[in-house]
């Protein structure tokens, strides 16, 4: 199934889907045939819903990954300025006003 990571997953829905008409084959109310389509249909179609789920929950993911990503961009812009205010940026040298000499 293209567009599905977890094929695993598609596998074990399109089986418990389908698990009744297994049953009835084994009972003899379906032909074999019949409930080896049932199962192809059932793959085709757990295999198109998941990946609709897997790529909305991609896009959600995608979403807060950004927002993530802005907010320690900003954190760090701000960490930045926070520093680089408290320092001399011409080189001169800093105020030593409030600071103790020993000796």
């Amino acid at each position: 199934m293209p567009g599905v990571r977890r094929l695993e997953l598609v596998v074990v829905a399109a089986l418990l889907v389908s698990f009744p008409s297994f049953e009835q084959a084994f009972a003899g109310a379906i032909s074999p045939a019949t409930a080896l389509v049932r199962l192809g249909l059932a793959l085709l179609l757990c295999g198109a819903v998941g990946a609709i789920v897997e790529r909305t929950l991609d896009r959600y993911a995608r979403d807060a990954r950004q927002k993530e990503i802005e907010r320690r961009v900003a954190e760090a812009r701000a960490t930045r300025e926070a520093f680089w205010s408290d320092r001399d940026i011409e080189g001169a040298a800093p105020d030593r006003s409030s600071t103790v000499e020993l000796g």
